[in-house]
């Protein structure tokens, strides 16, 4: 029997088993067809709702290997909706008087290139510095290889600016490697550290944490890359890059509805901070984006509502959030060529009653 039969054959077994008929409806159906056609090993589905978890659903398998199932306290990457979290930790800093969004990056970082200089706080997390993007042409670094933060900041300084800074959007991871780099020095701890102590602890997101192959990890989920004779494990990627502020997380299903549940509330941060994660940003001429810190604004079916997604290592994940219905919906999964956003729209018509078919 070869790998990818015994992977679906395994698939349709735990479609079955771990959908709870309460729940046996148009979504479940919808996952795990998507699932089945894809032949994505496993994906968890997360519904909250003004605050309470309305759906946590499980589909197929976070380690392939040894036949684990996806649960809710799996231990999924988070791929760039790690972000928010970085973007969090720098509002956090700001509401403290330990920096301003308006300050220039120099304050915080070595001096760059005299073109760098206008380059703000702000314009790193909204995507419009201009610095060239770390994944861009083929990426700036060898994923194989240690960097130190100085190092990384050669780096950046050693590629021309896309465009002058503040002109115009366009996405940068980049800009929250950088920013991940302002939190530890202004701090004087690893901003995974102060992630885990000032936001991860405090919202009850028990097991969230920065990306290690080296520590061991209860229930870490396996990320995969489907080739032409089935899946493979994902890529080697140093310790050093994969602990980078543009994404480099583990949440399980339980983290993400305690955070979604501060979010919903407005808790842990001031309206403004909150507002400055979502609300569209906008050029130095004016002009506004279509986009926040690290969320963009989409309409479906006539609905305004704000999204993100995310691929790293094997690993897809995408939130939607309709603030009309107060409906959030996260699709997390294991395979590279999953498109966990068109599902996770398609989840969120179906739960918020619009466009659903």
């Amino acid at each position: 029997m070869s790998v990818r039969v015994a992977i679906l054959i395994v698939l349709l077994a735990l479609g079955a088993a771990f959908v709870r008929p309460a729940l046996a409806d148009g979504v479940d159906a919808l996952i795990i067809a998507t699932l089945q056609r894809d032949r994505i090993p496993g994906i968890g589905l997360l519904v909250m709702r003004r605050g309470s978890r309305a759906r946590l659903s499980t589909y197929g398998l976070a380690n392939v290997e040894h036949q684990v199932p996806v649960r809710h306290d799996t231990m999924f990457q988070s791929a760039s909706l790690g972000k928010q979290f970085t973007a969090t930790a720098m509002l956090m800093l700001a509401e403290r008087g330990r920096i301003s969004l308006d300050d220039p990056i120099s304050q915080y970082l070595p001096a760059g290139p005299p073109d760098w200089a206008p380059i703000t706080v702000r314009e790193l997390l909204d995507h419009t510095s201009g610095i060239h993007d770390s994944e861009e042409d083929g990426g700036v670094f060898d994923l194989r290889r240690e960097y130190s933060d100085d190092e990384i900041i050669r780096i950046a300084h050693s590629y021309p600016l896309d465009f002058a800074p503040g002109s115009r959007w366009k996405y940068n991871n980049m800009g929250y490697i950088l920013s991940g780099i302002i939190v530890t020095r202004v701090v004087g701890m690893f901003y995974g550290e102060f992630l885990t102590r000032e936001v991860f602890r405090p919202l009850g997101m028990r097991t969230a944490r920065v990306i290690s192959d080296n520590d061991i990890v209860p229930h870490r989920a396996a990320g995969y890359i489907r080739t032409t004779s089935g899946v493979r494990n994902q890529d080697f990627v140093s310790a050093s890059l994969n602990a980078t502020a543009d994404g480099s997380l583990y949440l399980s299903l339980d983290d993400w509805s305690a955070w979604i549940a501060a979010m919903d509330r407005g808790a842990f941060l001031t309206p403004g901070s909150w507002a400055a994660l979502w609300d569209r940003g906008r050029t130095r001429d004016g002009e506004l984006t279509e986009h926040g810190f690290c969320w963009d604004h989409a309409t479906l079916a006539g609905h305004e509502l704000l999204e993100f997604d995310g691929s790293w290592q094997g690993f897809r994940a995408a939130i939607e959030r309709d603030p009309a219905s107060g409906f959030t919906v996260v699709v997390l999964a294991n395979l590279d060529q999953a498109e966990p956003l068109p599902l996770a729209r398609d989840v969120l018509a179906r739960v918020a009653g619009f466009g659903a078919h």
